[in-house]
């Protein structure tokens, strides 16, 4: 029982150190190890810690989608049997960059645990401000966010109570390390036309103005999303676009002139007027100007006429065929 409680109080005070030590400190490891982690919605990967080592965490350069980190530590029978004899401490602010030859560092502790009295503990690592990451039963979530320095988070543990075997002490700590996706995507318009002028148009996004950066991307919840675009100086466009969880989805929409334009298709060989001119666009829009306009299709010595009132926004076919009908009595 006096073995206990020496233990406890061992221990109590020790916490105790380590929680009020919010400064930046000094400190050294006996190993670091790096993971380098990414915005994949389906990476993770692993790492083997001892109980005196540290874990550089690398973040891509990009962090668009990734909220936090989450980190799974399966705790051995020998570490959680001695419930609380070792630490785990969230660092920011970390000097030098982490590195596997480097074991001396300084940094911002921010947040310290002792692993908890059972084999399996989820710990949660906010690093942007505006997040979903919500604390349950099977997870903890770190309070404060933790702001990478140079893209790195430093994961330390360290023993701190006295008289544990050596089995604990030389105990390794599998750590499985996948970043916390946002469940939004990102959409990525682009609007082309002929003049290459698209400023003055305004983009809703499910019937909402949005907010269009010069970049033209704008971050959406997941799912199908109705796109359009409204100008008076081209068409009106309407898309449907799907936004999947932490992709971006590119979207290129071509604006059209808002003045009418002809498509014509004819037989080969047939001899076209239009406004009396001869017309060589065939089979590809083009404009025209508002207003009244004939058509004359000729193929030998047959001729047709045709005229149309154009209106501005209207696009017009005018399709040219002989047919033969044959029938049987």
């Amino acid at each position: 029982m006096k073995r206990l409680l020496k233990k406890q109080f061992i221990f109590s005070l020790m916490i105790t150190a380590l929680s009020i030590n919010l400064a930046a400190e000094s400190f050294r490891v006996s190993k670091v190890h790096i993971a380098s982690i990414n915005q994949d919605t389906n990476f993770e990967t692993t790492v083997k810690l001892g109980i005196n080592d540290g874990l550089g965490i690398e973040l891509p350069a990009d962090q668009t989608f990734i909220e936090g980190l989450e980190l799974k530590m399966d705790i051995p029978e020998s570490v959680a049997y001695w419930m609380d004899s070792v630490a785990c401490s969230v660092y920011a602010n970390v000097n030098p960059n982490p590195k596997t030859s480097q074991i001396d560092y300084s940094g911002t502790r921010v947040y310290v645990s002792t692993l908890p009295g059972k084999l399996s503990w989820v710990l949660q690592i906010p690093i942007k401000k505006e997040n979903s990451i919500k604390s349950n039963k099977y997870t903890t979530k770190v309070d404060s966010v933790v702001q990478p320095k140079n893209n790195f988070i430093f994961i330390r543990l360290q023993p701190v109570m006295k008289g544990v075997p050596e089995e604990t002490s030389n105990a390794i700590i599998p750590i499985t390390i996948k970043p916390i996706l946002t469940n939004k995507g990102m959409l990525d318009l682009s609007l082309t036309s002929a003049d290459k002028n698209t400023q003055n148009c305004s983009v809703f996004i499910d019937d909402n103005i949005a907010d269009i950066s010069s970049s033209g991307k704008v971050m959406l919840d997941t799912g199908i999303h109705n796109i359009s675009i409204i100008s008076e100086a081209y068409r009106n466009e309407v898309r449907t676009v799907r936004i999947d969880q932490a992709k971006i989805t590119k979207l290129t929409v071509e604006m059209k002139s808002i003045e009418p334009t002809l498509l014509i298709t004819a037989p080969e060989g047939t001899k076209i007027l239009l406004d009396d001119q001869p017309c060589t666009e065939i089979g590809s829009e083009f404009q025209i100007s508002e207003g009244d306009h004939k058509i004359k299709f000729s193929i030998g010595d047959y001729e047709i006429y045709r005229t149309i009132t154009a209106i501005k926004g209207k696009t017009y076919k005018a399709n040219f065929s002989l047919d033969l009908d044959i029938s049987e009595e």
